[in-house]
């Protein structure tokens, strides 16, 4: 292109142009002037040639008969010409723009402005920066007026600009880093109303209002500090001084606050798991607010009691006034019983698992509910940027699609990435690939089986998770039902049947798994969308559309209807399963594995079939289980959850996970499950899907003893 250009430069017709131009210029009307200076300029003539000399002095002597448009032009033209200097042409436009600012639209132009102040603030920082850092003396009066033209200059670009390019919104970013000092109240709250603005991450400028805010903060409404609570919400910017700053802000003014307002000031500190400096005082303001305040916003009191649960902070006296009868009761008769009805189950879960100490009123069996039932909304936008498709298809590869289960929901409602069942002796077991059938096979041999469709599987859970159980029992041989992969002996050794392959039936034929098993894709696809924590939209959680919805038919247990008896479970239920099931019986007779909620059973056909729940068979978390009719040796089973940890999981730029993914695994935990964290900063060093089996068996090899 370079070559093209000198070729044209040189050529002796363009060169009898030229000097046609420089004899002619004066006749030459407005439209021409402004054409020829910006083809000039934009095919990359010398500054210094006569050409372009006799069209700028030319378009400086029309200047005031240009319109706006033309004035843009030669602007343009200008600092093509003149990029590192301060060119009289370029001052005498920049005089009309800065005049006319306010009909100014044109991206090109506005940035262009942006880029001519930049020079010139970077050459006004330069004796400053010469200063001793001891001795920051305040802005000199040009600084100070080029900081205000900067400010107002960004404010209307954010408010005239909807779409811009990588390196437009960086210089954005600097200039309103430069001019956070002067930025008022107003100044603030339109600058983060901006869409523009709250779509893109800001880094710079936040590191640099962080700085200036405490100096600001008595001015600051309250309004504008929720826009920039939530800003750096969705954002994940862990900016603590900044997060410092709103602490101080809620423990002035928390009184005069109204809970909604509360609840997104809040929510960036359990976003960001960060607890303020002044943490004693922040966590005692809000108890004394909410104490008060409770029942005039329901949502926003367990919104802001969720905050505080992430954050480990559990405040008793609140938890009498939220699960006492008379929040039940107004939270049952408005129009968002549901949603807090799933925040309400999920703090008593909590308290259950993280609070023994409290001893006050707790949410009835009646009113608990599933939190998550599927993915999150910020898993599901993201989805095609996550790691989380390559790792389903190694550990596929690596143990076989029946030996793990893929987007398991487990009590109290987590929604989980990879579950496997691994022995005291470091063997995985072979678990079921979904919600469904039972199968009785030959001797020595276990088959697993998933639901004739989506549909059908989602029908089950709605209808019978409220025994809430993560998986039914797993009846085995006498002998070990066939060993996936011993974590011992290598990649190499997994035994497991790969989708597509037969095995030999009870009665001698072929039994085919391709016809029972359903990808995790399609299943995780089908699910609705989740409005969450997790939401990059959303500083609240909210309801998913389905909430209320029951299959035909579905029976919940005995005297409950099917409404109030959805997604019903007992956390000190699952506990006590837990402590004590925690081996799986090897039976000797042949292999079955019963549905995956009890009483559910499925014939040949399509239809399902609910019978009556069998007293005789407890269910339980840990896993597969020794029934009293075949009495067997004890195994120990690992229930090991794979987590893939994605960018958005964690804070920007930092190891820190967000507070709804760090209080899961906490639960999780608790409840017995082995985490293996699979971050992205990990996955995405490896190279191919070799390398990734490779990666997933050093980390089952690494899985602790139990």
């Amino acid at each position: 292109m370079e070559g093209d250009v000198r070729q044209i430069l040189q050529h002796q017709d363009f060169q009898t142009l030229c000097d046609a131009i420089v004899s002619d210029c004066a006749k030459f009307d407005n439209f021409s002037i402004v054409n020829c200076l910006y083809a000039v300029a934009t095919l990359g003539l010398p500054s210094d040639s006569q050409v372009v000399k006799v069209l700028e002095a030319e378009s400086q002597s029309r200047l005031n008969q240009f319109n706006q448009k033309d004035v843009s032009m030669v602007f343009s033209s200008s600092m093509k010409l003149h990029p590192c200097s301060q060119h009289s042409l370029t001052e005498a436009c920049l005089a009309g723009l800065e005049k006319n600012l306010e009909r100014e639209r044109h991206p090109q132009t506005l940035f262009l402005l942006l880029s001519y102040y930049r020079l010139k603030w970077q050459s006004l920082q330069e004796p400053e920066t010469s200063q001793t850092s001891a001795n920051i003396s305040p802005p000199s009066p040009e600084q100070l007026l080029a900081n205000r033209k900067i400010l107002r200059l960004v404010k209307h670009t954010l408010a005239n600009v909807s779409g811009v390019r990588d390196q437009e919104m960086a210089l954005l970013d600097e200039m309103l880093a430069a001019c956070s000092r002067e930025a008022s109240n107003k100044s603030l709250e339109l600058i983060f109303s901006s869409h523009l603005f709250y779509q893109n991450r800001q880094e710079k400028f936040i590191s640099s209002l962080a700085e200036e805010l405490p100096k600001k903060v008595d001015c600051i409404t309250p309004y504008t500090m929720a826009l920039i609570a939530k800003y750096v919400a969705r954002h994940r910017l862990r900016e603590t001084r900044l997060l410092d700053t709103i602490a101080d802000f809620v423990v002035k003014k928390a009184e005069y606050l109204d809970s909604k307002v509360i609840q997104k000031l809040v929510f960036p500190f359990s976003r960001m798991s960060y607890r303020p400096s002044n943490e004693h005082q922040f966590f005692t303001r809000l108890e004394e607010v909410l104490e008060l305040k409770a029942l005039s916003s329901p949502l926003a009191t367990v919104n802001i009691l969720m905050s505080l649960f992430q954050l480990g902070h559990f405040p008793g006296l609140v938890l009498h006034r939220v699960f006492s009868s008379a929040f039940i009761s107004n939270v049952t008769s408005s129009p968002y019983a549901l949603i807090v009805r799933r925040y309400l189950s999920m703090l008593d879960a909590a308290v259950e698992l993280e609070y023994q100490d409290y001893t006050g009123p707790r949410l009835q069996d009646s009113h608990k509910v599933l939190m998550f039932d599927h993915a999150l909304t910020a898993d599901e936008v993201n989805r095609k940027y996550s790691y989380k498709g390559l790792v389903a298809e190694a550990l596929r590869q690596l143990v076989g699609e029946h030996n793990y289960k893929q987007d398991e929901v487990l009590s109290p409602g987590y929604y989980t990435d990879f579950l496997l069942w691994v022995d005291a002796s470091g063997r995985l077991l072979p678990i079921r690939t979904g919600v469904g059938q039972s199968l009785t096979g030959p001797p020595h041999s276990c088959v697993t089986m998933a639901s004739k469709s989506a549909d059908e599987a989602v029908a089950v859970v709605t209808a019978e998770f409220q025994k809430f159980s993560p998986f039914k029992a797993l009846e085995e041989s006498g002998e070990p039902c066939q060993v996936i992969l011993g974590i011992g002996e290598g990649v190499e050794a997994r035994a497991g049947l790969p989708l597509g392959v037969s095995q030999t039936g009870t009665n001698g034929g072929a039994v085919e798994y391709n016809q029972y098993y359903v990808q995790a894709q399609e299943f995780y696809s089908s699910l609705a969308k989740e409005c969450s924590l997790e939401s990059q939209d959303s500083s609240t959680l909210s309801s998913p559309p389905s909430d209320c919805l029951a299959p035909p038919n579905a029976t919940g247990s005995a005297g409950v209807g099917a409404s109030e008896s959805l997604f019903q479970f007992s956390i000190g239920k699952i506990l006590e399963d837990g402590a004590a099931s925690g081996t799986a019986g090897v039976q000797d007779s042949e292999c079955e594995l019963t549905g995956f909620y009890e009483g559910v059973t499925y014939t040949e056909g399509t239809a399902v079939d609910r019978g009556p729940h069998s007293p005789s068979h407890p269910l339980s978390p840990e896993g597969p289980h020794q029934t009293e009719a075949h009495p067997a040796e004890q195994r120990p089973i690992k229930r090991v959850i794979m987590s893939v940890n994605d960018k958005w999981h964690y804070c920007h730029n930092s190891e820190v996970l967000v507070g709804s993914r760090a209080m899961r695994d906490r639960h999780l935990r608790l409840l017995g499950y082995v985490i293996v964290q699979l971050p992205y900063h990990e996955l995405e060093k490896l190279n191919g899907i070799e390398e990734v089996k490779q990666y997933l068996h050093q980390k089952l090899l690494d899985v602790p003893p139990r």
